[in-house]
């Protein structure tokens, strides 16, 4: 078989036929790709009742090919990729049908029958319902969440009796929890200042008796150790006494001097 001659008829009819949808890709090839000449591509899209393409249907594929050098007896070189609204799951799902196509056409030229298959397997997918881009449908989601949450910060969130009641719930017990708190720390403050009479009596004496040995350096730090508060207290009681004393001094015979100078 003349292989050339086959391939070169083939384009002619797909050109003539096809005529603008036929395009020469001139793009980044996939991994492994073979071809004995050029690579086209070509638009597979839903087909209106009238029969022309859909072109703002959001489900759209184009489909690579290329001649291997023994084909038609060797199958081509194929790729369908998504232009948009396909999945991958979707790709796997057209694929394997065009692979079945080409097993079954082997020995006659088949790009044509296979534009024919991937557009039918396009068709049925409108058909069984309407298809969004998945990209373009996670875009809308976050559109309407982003709006949803602009329209909250512009005008608050709307207060209801329930809401408020269960707010002023929550204010209330955190309110009452911080005072009992407040009223604990207290108490315990007054329990660790308060002093017994015993106590404060000690403390009292013993800061005299500091005083003390700041002042005169009388008492050693074996004194302090023997000090008792009695005592302390004791001695400052005569001490009292001693200065009575000195104010019931009679100052009459100082008066009776006086006037015996002046005579």
């Amino acid at each position: 078989m003349d292989y050339q001659s086959e391939q070169d008829m083939e384009l002619e009819a797909l050109e003539a036929i096809l005529m603008d949808d036929l395009i020469e890709y001139d793009g980044n090839l996939p991994s492994g790709w073979v071809a004995a000449g050029k690579t086209y591509k070509v638009i597979i899209a839903p087909e209106d009742e009238d029969g022309s393409s859909a072109g703002d249907y959001p489900l759209k594929a184009e489909l690579l090919f290329a001649h291997t050098p023994q084909y038609p007896e060797a199958p081509p070189s194929i790729k369908l990729r998504s232009v948009t609204g396909l999945s991958d799951a979707d790709l796997a799902e057209a694929t394997g049908l065009l692979d079945e196509q080409v097993q079954a056409n082997l020995g006659m030229a088949m790009i044509y029958t296979l534009i024919g298959a991937a557009k039918e397997w396009i068709q049925g997918r409108v058909n069984s319902g309407p298809a969004e881009d998945p990209e373009l449908e996670r875009r809308k989601a976050e559109e309407a969440a982003e709006r949803k949450r602009a329209e909250a910060r512009a005008h608050g969130t709307p207060v209801t009796v329930e809401a408020f009641a269960a707010w002023k719930a929550r204010y209330d017990a955190e309110v009452a929890a911080a005072k009992a708190k407040a009223a604990e720390s207290l108490k315990d403050d007054d329990k660790a200042k308060r002093l017994t009479g015993r106590a404060w009596f000690l403390r009292q004496a013993a800061e005299g008796v500091a005083a003390i040995d700041d002042e005169a350096g009388l008492l050693s730090e074996d004194d302090e150790e023997d000090f008792d508060a009695e005592e302390a207290a004791g001695e400052l009681e005569d001490g009292d006494e001693e200065e009575g004393d000195e104010d019931d001094i009679d100052y009459e015979d100082d008066d009776d001097e006086g006037m015996l100078d002046e005579l």
